[in-house]
């Protein structure tokens, strides 16, 4: 199964075009689902004709892969984001920011998520997802390590952040297949004092 895009857009018009495109495609899949998907709805949804959607994408399983290309680099952007300047702040603080990112403010809409959890292995694009979480894992990881003096020597920063992303990941993706996101400031509290006392010193 061919998922790779046919072409990547330089000029702005043209990423404005699969911008439109990608969108769309979102949205039809969030709506209808993958099976009810198809490269002619979503060059409809998007205001193109079926030959401009098809210059850039071949089919409807790369069209997915757009939108979770795209869904991973906004989750991963904003990881990064609430992470800046995290020095200044405690461990506890921290990890808070983390959990909040992963689990309360997601990036990802729920319904989005639930897509995307159930696509990318369906259509051949796990390593796409797997390689998000590594490095919200090696974003995890950094911050341990900025607040090394606050954690417990024999814990092993690269395991410990690890386990945290698995373990977040794990929740974010329960939430999102259970359709219960409304618990997750609660989740979030009792997860990040959870966290801190695995870590914490003393």
């Amino acid at each position: 199964m061919d998922v790779n895009p046919r072409k990547i857009p330089t000029q702005r018009r043209a990423r404005a075009t699969t911008d439109a495109i990608v969108e769309a495609s979102t949205q039809l899949l969030v709506e209808g689902g993958y099976e009810r998907f198809t490269t002619a709805r979503a060059a409809e949804r998007a205001g193109v004709s079926v030959g401009s959607l098809y210059q850039y994408f071949p089919n409807k399983a790369a069209l997915a892969a757009a939108v979770i290309d795209r869904c991973c680099d906004e989750f991963t952007v904003a990881l990064e984001q609430a992470l800046a300047g995290r020095p200044r702040i405690t461990l506890a603080e921290c990890i808070r920011a983390i959990v909040d990112v992963i689990l309360v403010s997601h990036q990802i809409a729920p319904d989005l998520h639930k897509v995307v959890i159930e696509l990318a292995p369906r259509i051949g694009v796990a390593d796409k997802t797997d390689s998000m979480n590594r490095r919200m894992a090696e974003g995890i990881e950094a911050v341990l390590r900025l607040h090394a003096d606050e954690i417990a020597p024999e814990i092993d920063l690269s395991t410990a952040a690890t386990i945290i992303e698995t373990l977040l990941v794990a929740l974010s993706h329960r939430a999102a297949m259970a359709g219960r996101q409304e618990q997750n400031d609660v989740i979030a509290s009792e997860t990040t004092c959870m966290i801190t006392r695995y870590l914490a010193a003393g």
